[in-house]
């Protein structure tokens, strides 16, 4: 293939526009006049601007998660060995419902350290409110009334302390050595991650359950997207009832390069899963004067966005004001309610408009 034969090629496209258009002189500079016939060689077609009573909701990839609020974790306070596991992964529990139960030696020690406590605390009691009544009588000293009172506070520090180092072997059902830990909250088990036989430290989570009424959304914007959208903006989840508001805004961007907008959502159908991937539509501000096109509609000059109206002389290009915009379409002010503006063959006006 010869040179001159690829220099010809490269210059066939920018040729055929500059003909057709030079078949018609052009009227004014910002007016592109154009036949039907030549709309049609050039591939151009046009939509009519939508008109919206209100800002019309542009659809984004979002990911249904748990917020953190909604999830408790369930960990053993101490050392000890799983003997029964009663539930796994995607069981519904309701509060209070058993989730393991652990043998733990100090158990029992712990139990009996505190029935010891609570048995002196008592008697520490009865001593200090009768040498109350034997001293407002005048038969005992007032040293001894602030003796056995001082035993008293003493009785009831070490009761105290006897029913925390119980607490912190765990909350749940006590029998003897064993204590079966139980659900915190009404939910769904996501996680669980012991095994009967199996021995855990203090402090190891055991079980995962969360309250799945209560979901989010985090959707990935660009930056430009981004700064059109706002904290209180109304989302719903195409394809379902579930709706909520634009919580944040993260002010950090994540590894893709994009901003993380979270969204608190009510599903009442309970369709969704955590992990789920589906299309938010933010809704934005009221706008009587905004219209919807297509993105493919848009054009730039420099940083200043255009469309091309169509005309009974042919496309005029048309200055207007981008509000929100996605990956399909556009919420821009500027036009006149009942414009049609290019979507195809948007490449070729351009170069015309442009000199290109």
């Amino acid at each position: 293939m010869s040179p001159g034969f690829i220099a010809t090629r490269i210059l066939v496209a920018p040729m055929i526009v500059s003909a057709l258009f030079a078949a018609a002189p052009v009227f004014a500079a910002d007016v592109l006049p154009l036949t039907t016939a030549q709309k049609a060689n050039l591939g151009i077609a046009t939509v009519a601007a939508a008109t919206q009573s209100a800002s019309p909701a542009l659809t984004y990839p979002a990911r249904v998660t748990l917020p953190p609020a909604s999830v408790r974790v369930v960990a053993a306070a101490g050392a000890g060995l799983v003997t029964q596991l009663h539930v796994q992964a995607g069981d519904t529990v309701k509060r209070g419902a058993p989730l393991v139960t652990l043998s733990m030696p100090g158990l029992a020690d712990a139990q009996n350290a505190l029935t010891q406590a609570r048995l002196k605390s008592q008697l520490a009691a009865g001593n200090a409110a009768r040498d109350e009544k034997l001293f407002s009588e005048g038969l005992i000293a007032e040293s001894r009334l602030r003796a056995t009172q001082s035993e008293a506070q003493s009785a009831r520090a070490s009761l105290a302390a006897a029913q925390t180092a119980l607490s912190m072997l765990g909350a749940g059902k006590v029998s003897g050595s064993a204590i079966t830990l139980t659900a915190p909250i009404a939910g769904v088990v996501t996680e669980s991650a012991a095994e009967p036989g199996q021995r855990v430290d203090a402090g190891m989570a055991l079980v995962k359950v969360a309250d799945v009424s209560k979901l989010a959304l985090e959707i990935p914007l660009s930056s430009a997207q981004s700064r059109q959208v706002a904290v209180g903006q109304s989302v719903t989840v195409v394809g379902s009832a579930a709706s909520g508001r634009i919580t944040a805004l993260l002010p950090q961007l994540s590894a893709s390069q994009s901003v993380l907008a979270r969204a608190s959502l009510a599903d009442p159908q309970k369709l969704l899963r955590p992990g789920q991937s589906v299309q938010a539509a933010i809704v934005g501000a009221q706008s009587a004067q905004s219209l919807t096109v297509p993105a493919a509609a848009l054009v730039w000059k420099s940083s200043a966005a255009y469309v091309f109206v169509e005309t009974a002389r042919g496309f005029t290009p048309t200055p207007v004001k981008l509000i929100r915009q996605n990956a399909s379409q556009s919420e821009v002010t500027g036009l006149a309610t009942d414009s049609r503006v290019a979507v195809k063959g948007v490449a070729a006006l351009k170069a015309q408009w442009l000199g290109e």
